[in-house]
């Protein structure tokens, strides 16, 4: 995920970009905690996608308040769904087939084309702006460009929901951040990492009160002091913080002032080592009496073994090619990837057990992996079970598969994945250009 920070016309715009496949369920949770609202894109050819329901079930679980940006309406394909209200018809179906409130539904649309740099409210207008002013200006002569989303954003978006410990907010909705620096400081570690120079770095939305440079802070960890088995006996330790950092495109800047305040989405350097992802970082002379609730973790679905590369070519593609240096590496990962977890094989001491979500998320590592040089070799991902309440029912993942094909070949595809696969088809969709879209749902073994 992405975060970047605008100033628009005297407002501050935080904008977060998350992952939209389910595999990475654990950061999408994170992510929507530190957004009050969501621009959903959609391919206006498309229609919404696997990803698309995946991402939006969750921010309307969470009451955030929707946009809807239909992309690409320049393209003739998408042109054609806006007009036929394809698009915008499944889209309703989609918001409603997900239990959003009846002040979701009255979502704002807005028609986009980001190749050409336009976006507009007015489908009467979209015609004239792709045919005859190729995107530069509308009907009346008038410029156009993004300014528009960015108008609506600053409309639609509510300002940050900030909690308040010791300071009155009975007759007030909104605060300048100067009310803020006596009130108690919290941030919830939405990602953690490492600076060469600065240290441990975490990112994450200040939920109360305000931080500023040589403050010093501790964290309270994500389970409570004392019931975590990871916790041990020790206290957390203290550190003074050495710099608050927001990003701007797409560079890291140190925060103007060197202060930050509640609703701030922030960088801070110089932070305890041992924070973790999940964990509340607080200030030592004034902290908060519980750490901040967070998304819980999604349970793992598959696993799959990793271990040193012991062929006839070892050594040959890779420098780091030793089972300790693997299995160190995947303990890393865990670091900041939360919803993966390793530990020692049972059935092979050299290799080491991943679990995971999926195998998007797998292969994800496995190829960064490879490109820092470790040379490994993996075993077939295997579906992880467990036993219903009941002590007899054993549980297995399945997954929603979607797939577009010519509408000549879809007889074949229903066959292959009802057949051996166990799948069982939940929609056919017939468009207009003669694809079929088929969606299922499919054990994961």
């Amino acid at each position: 995920s992405k975060v970047t920070r605008c100033d628009y016309q005297g407002t501050i715009v935080n904008i977060v970009d998350t992952p939209g496949h389910a595999d990475f369920c654990g950061e999408v949770d994170r992510i929507l905690s530190l957004v009050d609202g969501v621009c959903l894109v959609v391919d206006a050819a498309e229609g919404p996608m696997a990803q698309t329901k995946y991402v939006l079930s969750r921010a309307l679980s969470l009451g955030l308040r929707p946009m809807v940006i239909l992309n690409k309406v320049d393209r003739p394909d998408g042109w054609s769904r806006i007009e036929s209200g394809e698009t915008e018809s499944e889209l309703l179906d989609l918001f409603d087939m997900l239990g959003a409130d009846s002040s979701q539904m009255e979502y704002l649309t807005l028609y986009a084309s980001a190749r050409d740099g336009w976006v507009t409210d007015d489908i009467d207008k979209i015609e004239y702006i792709r045919k005859t002013a190729g995107g530069k200006e509308n009907e009346d002569g008038d410029a156009i460009g993004m300014k528009e989303l960015l108008d609506r954003i600053v409309d639609v978006i509510p300002e940050p929901t900030i909690h308040c410990y010791d300071v009155d907010v009975s007759k007030a909705t909104s605060l300048p951040g100067e009310e803020l620096k006596g009130d108690r400081f919290s941030l919830a570690a939405v990602t953690v990492g490492y600076d060469s120079y600065l240290g441990r770095t975490c990112t994450g939305r200040i939920h109360s009160g305000s931080v500023a440079l040589n403050d010093e802070l501790t964290f309270l960890r994500r389970h409570r002091f004392g019931k975590d088995p990871k916790a041990g006996d020790t206290p957390p330790e203290t550190k003074v913080l050495g710099g608050i950092f927001v990003n701007r495109g797409i560079s890291r800047t140190p925060l103007e002032g060197g202060v930050a305040f509640a609703g701030d989405v922030v960088t801070l350097a110089g932070v305890p080592d041992g924070l973790a992802v999940g964990d509340t970082l607080t200030s030592v002379s004034k902290p908060i009496p519980e750490p901040l609730e967070t998304p819980p973790l999604a349970p793992p679905t598959l696993s799959m073994e990793f271990g040193a590369n012991n062929g006839p070519f070892a050594g040959q593609e890779g420098q780091e090619v030793t089972p300790t240096k693997i299995r160190n590496r995947l303990i890393a990962e865990t670091d900041n990837n939360v919803t993966l977890s390793v530990q020692k094989s049972e059935s092979d001491g050299e290799k080491t057990t991943v679990f995971a979500r999926g195998e998007l998320q797998l292969g994800i590592l496995i190829e960064q992996m490879r490109r820092e040089g470790y040379e490994l070799i993996i075993s077939p991902p295997k579906i992880v079970t467990k036993t219903a309440d009941d002590g007899k029912t054993l549980l297995e993942p399945f997954e929603d598969v979607t797939v577009d094909v010519d509408s000549e070949f879809s007889g074949i595809i229903v066959a292959a994945l009802t057949g051996d696969r166990k799948g069982t088809l939940v929609e056919m969709i017939e468009t207009s250009n003669g694809k079929t879209r088929l969606r299922f749902e499919i054990p994961s073994r």
